[in-house]
């Protein structure tokens, strides 16, 4: 009997020594998406840098070009109580989440956290910061080449065509298309926005076209691309044109798949539908408005800036049919999505 009962106890030793080693060592779950919107998941990302990505997947390693990467998303719990959010919009939340991880978080992911400051503050439409922030991460992680760099160059960039400021622009556009051939397809991007800044809307117009055809434009691209050609067609005025050409590339049926199913591109389609009937004016096209707008409000709440847009314009819309009740409820919502 006290045989037995020494072998128990060692039995309940061993495990007890066994246990915590197995839960210390928790496997990774990363997730690479391609430009081509393929995700690779389950795999461990070893090395990610902007030129470079290595992973490991089935005991194998396998590399990736780095501008041939969307977007990578390491198992992180830090990073994850601020992407969660962010992602939401809900900008609070995700600016606290980072506050308290720039204290713990080391490495990797303290980079990441850097860069994700810059990316809150660009999404919420404080673009001086965005600019600020990105330019930190970058100094302190220029020379790891850390993935995200790219990404905060673009940032700044369309921080500086937010705030109207051509010439940074063009810089940080220039800079971009060092990190190669899916960047530059960005920096043509910039280069026509920057075009709209100065009201080069034709030049603008043929440059989005141009990236919408180019064979080295991601489905993301092709989607911004379209989204832009259309922006610039509202801008001079040209709505029914818009009209025809928002249902030829998003909503007819024989739509490119890039952008039937392209999210934040489809969002902005929605919004620009809703604005060129309304800017047509006229009880018909005004209904026309608010159908779309609706539409844009209910279906895209997750994209802040457009929900908000919907809102404003929706609130106009029903002050200009009369209903007064109406233009107060949206005008309420816009005041509390801001």
């Amino acid at each position: 009997m006290t045989k037995r009962i020494e072998t128990f106890r060692t039995v309940i030793l061993v495990a007890a020594l066994i246990v915590p080693f197995v839960n210390s060592s928790r496997v990774r779950a990363d997730t690479i998406v391609r430009t081509s919107g393929q995700r690779i998941e389950g795999v461990e990302i070893t090395k990610a840098a902007w030129d470079q990505v290595l992973y490991q997947k089935n005991g194998n390693t396998a590399q990736l070009p780095g501008d041939r990467i969307a977007s990578i998303e390491r198992d992180s719990r830090i990073l994850q109580r601020i992407r969660g959010p962010l992602d939401s919009g809900d900008y609070p939340s995700a600016m606290t989440a980072i506050k308290r991880a720039e204290g713990g978080a080391q490495g990797w992911e303290l980079a990441e956290v850097q860069y994700l400051r810059g990316r809150l503050y660009l999404e919420s439409g404080e673009y001086r910061k965005a600019d600020s922030a990105f330019a930190t991460y970058i100094q302190n992680q220029q020379a790891s080449k850390d993935y995200w760099i790219p990404h905060a160059v673009l940032g700044r960039g369309s921080a500086a065509i937010a705030n109207k400021l051509g010439g940074a622009a063009q810089q940080h556009f220039k800079d971009l298309r060092t990190y190669g051939d899916t960047w530059s397809v960005h920096a043509d991007i910039g280069e026509a926005q920057g075009m709209v800044l100065k009201k080069r809307y034709a030049d603008a117009r043929s440059l989005f076209s141009k990236v919408a055809r180019s064979r080295k434009a991601t489905p993301a691209l092709v989607a911004a691309a379209s989204v832009g050609r259309i922006k610039t067609m509202v801008l001079q005025e040209q709505y029914p044109a818009a009209i025809k050409d928002l249902e030829r590339s998003f909503f007819a049926a024989g739509a490119s798949p890039e952008l039937a199913s392209y999210g934040k591109a489809r969002a902005e389609a929605t919004f620009l539908m809703g604005i060129s009937y309304q800017k047509q004016g006229g009880k018909p096209n005004l209904e026309h408005a608010e159908i779309w707008l609706l539409r844009t409000a209910v279906l895209y709440r997750a994209q802040p800036s457009i929900y908000r847009d919907a809102c404003k314009e929706l609130e106009n819309v029903y002050k200009t049919l009369g209903r007064a009740e109406r233009a107060v409820e949206w005008g309420r919502r816009a005041r509390a999505s801001s």
